[in-house]
């Protein structure tokens, strides 16, 4: 699998600001390092962040006190009432929260979500049907903010609206009795991160009178569910209610949990943040990616273990589904690259492909950028119509490109790290020379995928110190697990795991031994060897080895120790650069010429077995060599057939020889010398 190198940012910590925090608290040194580098310097800053244990008042939020009057009165009155949500994990944990405790008080409420083929939000057929059904209060869960042209036929049609949402609202708010939303520019609410499901739960609150000790009781766990899986920031109010919520979550008695929780593995297992986003919300989101999210939906109401176990066994085969949906478009994507190796030299991966899941291709998109340390854009063609899904990071602005490409496109949105867009499948190209446009216009040097660590002293890797960083927990967007640099490690072993798929590393930093873990990287793919200085980032954890006190350490990058990433970064674009027949300096051209020493040291280090570049690089790499020479080295090689050279992957090995190769007659090599004494032209 292809690992580029990602820049890290490494940060010392402020001794002065963790000792003043230690000195004033309770915290561990390692913990208050952590705090302080993340700008909470005072103890009072850490206590209001640690220790956030309440919510504030529900009718804070604008137009709570009209939605729970128009509500109440409905209910009262025997009203039907339609409880409208969305396909996600937010907007069906949201969905059933309200409607679960709406049908407790007795009232005549149904649920509406969405198929996927429907699209996002109210629609005219549905709010059409649930009119002729006699519905005559719509509530919105996770979705309505937008729903202007809805908001309007609703009224039309004699139904009453009430709205709660957390997306930003535009210019004009629709039509409605009441909408709650936080983001909106008139609500005095403190706490404004809420996703779908948090606003439902301080909904049900107003309902309730205001206080939140039956909401947090009867839905805590699936408030923490909707928030941890719609990775809105998990500070202030959202914290206080993801540790309450796994607290209920851990003891549920929800039966159709109790049956997800066993599908997923992770039964008699203690349940965090990372449970929910890995093992838990991606199987109630394949309902709505590959089934019906009514069935992930049937599944959090049901309270029969025998039908909970069924259908919580259906949504894992949904699952399973989506997984094999997604390595089976990643395999035509890897094709396409290898017939196309061009394509990975654009400043920004454009993919498109006919038939592609459109459940999955955000899912993909992130993962691509992920792998090769790029903006991704990916789109599923289907009927003469390509819809896509794009993720970036950094300072490239999905939003903006779209923007620059919204000449082409039918319909299209999003924010700084991640959009949508829809357009006629006949002008793919056209979208893809605007989306390269725009990033050459706007980045002559392309960001690249950014690490932040904070130094870890070796004094301060002990047992105490990992179990101290507990108090962060539970960890999610904007309050990520720390992640710690050790630089100038020796490397005392390097192991595989039982399925060889992993690697098992043991260091010496300073005076104290690590054993980490490097997962889905085998000993063949690291950038270093036993006996090498190294610089890693990695995780640490309190744990626990034939009952003495241990840390569990996860390796998340790593380096050769020296290793010079601006020149490293430099040298890569300028490779990309000559390949995508941009001008470069002409000199340029004379320093990627590699010498015969330098041909014959990649050569020699090359096997027979397939290996990754980056760790071809690691191990010949000189102050003579920088990466866009090596990389020229290769390509000569590939060109003449002395070594197989697989793009996707990443990955190259040597060729067996039955002729005398030269390699001057290589036409990379030819087009370099020319340049080298011409100049681009």
């Amino acid at each position: 699998m292809q690992r580029n190198m990602k820049k890290w940012s490494i940060t010392r910590p402020d001794e002065a600001a963790a000792g003043a925090l230690t000195k004033g608290s309770d915290l561990e040194p390692l913990c208050a390092a952590v705090l302080a580098a993340r700008g909470i310097r005072t103890v009072q800053a850490a206590a209001d962040f640690l220790g956030s244990d309440e919510l504030s008042d529900p009718f804070l939020i604008r137009d709570m006190q009209e939605a729970a009057e128009v509500i109440n009165e409905a209910v009262e009155s025997g009203k039907p009432i339609c409880v409208y949500g969305d396909y996600d994990c937010d907007g069906v944990t949201a969905t059933v929260m309200l409607y679960s405790y709406l049908e407790c008080l007795g009232a005549d409420v149904r649920f509406y979500i969405p198929e996927r083929s429907e699209g996002y939000g109210m629609n005219e057929a549905s709010i059409r049907q649930l009119a002729q059904e006699g519905v005559s209060l719509i509530i919105t869960v996770d979705n309505g903010i937008a729903a202007l042209a809805e908001a309007e036929l609703i009224a039309q049609l004699g139904m009453t609206l009430v709205v709660t949402d957390h997306h930003q609202p535009g210019e004009c708010l629709p039509r409605a009795a009441a909408v709650v939303n936080p983001h909106r520019a008139d609500c005095p609410s403190p706490y404004k991160n809420l996703c779908g499901a948090g606003v439902a739960l301080k909904l049900i609150a107003a309902l309730d009178g205001g206080g939140y000790d039956m909401a947090l009781e009867q839905f805590g766990d699936l408030a923490a569910i909707g928030t941890v899986a719609d990775i809105v920031p998990l500070d202030g109010e959202n914290r206080f209610l993801v540790r309450r919520g796994l607290e209920y979550l851990q003891n549920t008695e929800r039966e159709g949990l109790l049956a997800l929780i066993q599908v997923a593995g992770l039964a008699e297992k203690p349940l965090d943040a990372h449970s929910i986003g890995f093992m838990l919300a991606p199987r109630i989101n394949a309902a709505g990616r590959f089934g019906s999210p009514t069935l992930a939906v049937r599944l959090l109401l049901c309270d029969d273990p025998q039908e909970a176990e069924s259908l919580a066994a259906q949504l894992d085969q949904l699952n399973t589904e989506r997984k094999a949906a997604e390595n089976a478009i990643m395999q035509q994507i890897d094709q396409k690259l290898r017939e196309e190796p061009a394509l990975l030299h654009a400043r920004v991966l454009v993919l498109a492909g006919e038939g592609w899941h459109p459940g999955v291709i955000g899912i993909l998109a992130a993962r691509l950028v992920e792998r090769f340390g790029k903006p991704c854009f990916l789109l599923s063609v289907e009927g003469g119509t390509a819809r896509g899904s794009a993720r970036s990071f950094g300072d490239f602005s999905v939003y903006q490109c779209l923007h620059a490409a919204s000449g082409v496109l039918t319909h299209w949105g999003g924010h700084k790290g991640a959009g949508g867009m829809t357009l006629s499948a006949a002008d793919l190209p056209e979208f893809d020379r605007l989306v390269q446009q725009y990033a050459r216009e706007q980045f002559p040097v392309m960001p690249v995928p950014e690490l932040s660590a904070l130094l870890l002293p070796p004094a301060l890797y002990t047992p105490k110190q990992a179990a101290g960083l507990e108090v962060l927990a539970p960890f999610g967007a904007e309050n990520p697990e720390p992640l710690f640099a050790v630089v100038g490690a020796s490397v005392t072993g390097v192991t595989s795991t039982k399925n060889g798929q992993h690697s098992r590393i043991t260091l010496r930093y300073g005076v104290v031994n690590i054993s980490a873990f490097w997962f889905f990287c085998k000993p063949d793919a690291l950038p270093f060897r036993q006996g090498d200085a190294c610089d890693l980032l990695l995780t640490i954890q309190a744990d626990s080895w034939n009952g003495k006190p241990c840390i569990r350490a996860r390796i998340r990058d790593g380096r050769l120790s020296g290793t010079k990433q601006s020149a490293y970064f430099a040298a890569r674009a300028s490779y990309e650069a000559y390949w995508r027949k941009e001008a470069l300096p002409r000199a340029y051209y004379g320093r990627m010429l590699p010498a015969r020493q330098e041909l014959i040291r990649v050569y020699n280090a090359i096997g027979q077995e397939d290996m990754p570049l980056e760790a071809l690089y690691a191990a010949c790499a000189g102050s003579d060599l920088n990466y866009c020479k090596f990389r020229i080295c290769c390509d000569i090689f590939a060109e003449r057939g002395l070594i197989a050279l697989d793009p996707a992957a990443g990955t190259l090995r040597r060729l067996p020889v039955t002729a005398k190769v030269q390699i001057t007659e290589s036409q990379v090599f030819l087009e370099l010398h020319r340049l080298a004494e011409n100049g681009f032209t």
